[in-house]
């Protein structure tokens, strides 16, 4: 896993220092032919988690309840929520027409919406609560923040213009992002292992909160239309998946109790920029 979260943060990098050679090449040239912008954004997404949790009891002593037993559950839930941010960006273009253009671009945003549900449970018991089972906890996962790098491919073919007018064209995007996000789980269930526990005040109620860090890749597309020569107004779908994140939540000799967050989201945004 660090394997993995190692090259994502890479695929991240590599993209900053192609920004940065980019904008390293010819200055002259980029002066005449591209623009820097500025930009903010604001936009709607529909957000799928899943959450999966594993109790391993195979170390407990035998005279344990559950003991030698690996329990699993896992639940999965969706919210729709919103985003906003600042951008900045460098659009240079390829022919003297305007017709292509390659573009990139770095943003930040700030996110709303957090994502519930309840976990089954896996067990033996009525309750699936006992010692060494995998207890039905309730999680939820709030999203707070995220910045990444884009970069876009753009045309503006004549058909658009003539419906729209000059300044219109469309592009792809694709790019790397990182999400900062919190996991929170309650839980109540029998925190000893030598016996079943039957009245409520036998059980433990908590609960358990976790900074989570994602490694997401993005791809997309979206309209353009210049409002005269310096502001252009964007439409933007994004596709975002996660990269999973595993942690051990609770590891001893007798008992452990890795967990897993997976997820996706699709949105749609609309931006406003300002070209220099």
């Amino acid at each position: 896993m660090n394997r993995i979260l190692k090259n994502r943060k890479t695929d991240l990098w590599v993209l900053v220092i192609a920004m940065a050679m980019i904008f390293g090449i010819s200055g002259n040239a980029f002066a005449q032919s591209g623009s820097f912008y500025l930009g903010a954004s604001g936009g709607i997404e529909r957000v799928n988690i899943e959450h999966a949790k594993t109790v391993d009891s195979t170390n407990v002593p035998a005279s344990y309840l559950q003991s030698g037993n690996i329990y699993s559950t896992s639940d999965s839930a969706s919210k729709t929520g919103f985003s906003g941010g600042l951008l900045a960006g460098y659009r240079l273009t390829l022919d003297p027409s305007d017709t292509f253009y390659l573009g990139v671009e770095i943003d930040g945003q700030f996110h709303g919406g957090t994502v519930s549900g309840t976990l089954p449970g896996d067990g033996e018991s009525e309750g699936r609560n006992q010692y060494g089972e995998a207890w039905p906890d309730e999680w939820n996962v709030e999203r707070k923040n995220s910045y990444g790098v884009t970069l876009m491919f753009g045309v503006s073919p004549p058909f658009l213009i003539s419906l729209l007018g000059p300044g219109a064209g469309f592009y792809a995007l694709g790019g790397v992002r990182r999400l900062d996000a919190e996991l929170k789980v309650d839980y109540n269930g029998c925190p000893t292992g030598n016996a079943i526990c039957t009245s409520p005040e036998e059980f433990t109620s908590g609960t358990d909160s976790y900074d989570e860090t994602f490694y997401a890749w993005t791809a997309g597309g979206g309209l353009e239309k210049m409002i005269g020569d310096k502001i252009g107004l964007r439409g933007e779908v994004r596709y975002t998946q996660y990269g999973k994140e595993d942690r051990d939540t609770f590891s001893e000799s007798e008992v452990k109790v890795p967990i897993s967050l997976d997820g996706s989201e699709t949105g749609f945004s609309v931006k406003a920029v300002l070209y220099f």
